[in-house]
Parts: C-alpha cells; structure tokens; sequence
C-alpha cells in the first residue's frame, strides 16, 4: 500500500491537488503494478515563512 506525503511551499488549490494525486496514482499504477484504491496521498502546505533554503526563509 503506497503512500506519498507531499509537501508544498504556499498554497495550490483543490484542483490543482486532484490533478496532482491523480497523475501520481497513475504512475505507480503503471509503473510499480499498485492497485489505485490502496495508494493514498497526502498534501501540507507550508507556509513561506516556515520553509528555508540555503539559510533563507522562503517568504525573504
């Protein structure tokens, strides 16, 4: 049973989110031979000011 935590800096939207889980449980379909309804995918979004980068918060 697969599952992918996805971590997003800022916000995307519902359906941007439903293209993206879609697309990925596609893949591991075709490629990895993982039935779709035992894949389950999570997304957080992180705010800007709580993500860094090389020392550098994003939202800098």
């Amino acid at each position: 049973m697969p599952y992918i935590n996805i971590k997003l800096a800022g916000e995307v939207s519902r359906e941007q989110k439903a293209q993206i889980a879609k697309e990925i449980t596609e893949t591991l379909e075709r490629v990895a031979n993982k039935p779709k309804p035992y894949t389950y995918i999570t997304f957080e979004e992180v705010a800007y000011e709580d993500w860094a980068i090389g020392g550098q918060l994003l939202d800098e």
